[in-house]
């Protein structure tokens, strides 16, 4: 963000998180931006506007706002906003109005209050345009999940097992310690059940990025453990159920579509 002084015109580009429109009009969002901090903002008469486009203020929209920035307020008053990318593949159908949704209230919920948070808004974007120009495959969610908790802070890239430091690529069996992501390798200790394949499938997500991961042979039940392992770390950081998450799963099925 640009400019200072109280009362200072201010341009901002980022991701529409929350969005809600009054019946006189007006709406009101909360922005996740490419810098800077999560703000919050009006939006006056975009309902009955016929030149600011109404997708610029839903959820999961790339947008870009002019705003009078206030020091000591909430809420900043837009004086113009513009549609940048709605995403209209990626939000094709049900299933992917609900995938999509399901994405941004997961990084709503996990962001810190204040601070800018520069690598959510990359990752959330960049798992936009890939839904919008290839696709999801069962390989998506999984991967995404374990890559906000690394944006996070929450994972690390070194894994190597707590007792001796061997580092996995010396390790052929191991366990694994959900509630600290620590391994023990199979020289330490008895890895039952062996969590091997599950913890290079972790590594292998917080080292590669997805375009080296999406076309690789994955089996189901490694992607569907990963996934259940990345929803199980996720649940004491957001504080509370998803609303979308029953309507996403139900929509992909017991495959992950």
């Amino acid at each position: 963000m640009s400019g200072s002084g109280p009362g200072a015109l201010k341009k901002t580009t980022g991701i529409v998180m929350e969005s809600r429109i009054l019946p006189e009009g007006d709406a009101f969002l909360r922005l996740l931006p490419e810098e800077g901090e999560v703000g919050s903002f009006r939006v006056k008469g975009i309902k009955k506007s016929k030149t600011r486009p109404i997708a610029a203020v839903e959820p999961g929209s790339l947008t870009v706002l002019d705003y009078y920035y206030t020091q000591g307020r909430e809420t900043f008053n837009v004086k113009e906003i513009g549609l940048i990318r709605r995403f209209d593949k990626a939000k094709t159908g049900y299933s992917g109005t609900v995938l999509v949704s399901y994405l941004v209230e997961l990084v709503s919920s996990f962001l810190t209050e204040g601070g800018s948070h520069p690598m959510e808004y990359k990752l959330l974007l960049g798992a936009l345009k890939e839904l919008d120009e290839d696709g999801y495959k069962p390989v998506f969610l999984p991967f995404f999940k374990l890559k906000l908790l690394y944006v996070g802070g929450f994972l690390s890239k070194e894994m190597e097992c707590a007792s001796c430091g061997k580092n996995l690529s010396e390790i052929q069996a191991c366990s694994l310690d959900e509630t600290h992501f620590e391994i023990v390798c199979g020289d330490c200790g008895n890895p039952k059940p062996d969590k091997y394949g599950l913890v290079l499938f972790v590594q292998d997500c917080l080292a590669l990025r997805y375009r080296d991961l999406k076309d690789k042979k994955i089996s189901l039940e490694l992607l569907k453990e990963a996934d259940s392992l990345s929803n199980r770390a996720l649940k004491p950081l957001l504080g509370k159920r998803l609303k979308s998450e029953p309507m996403l799963y139900e929509s992909l099925g017991e495959n992950l579509g």
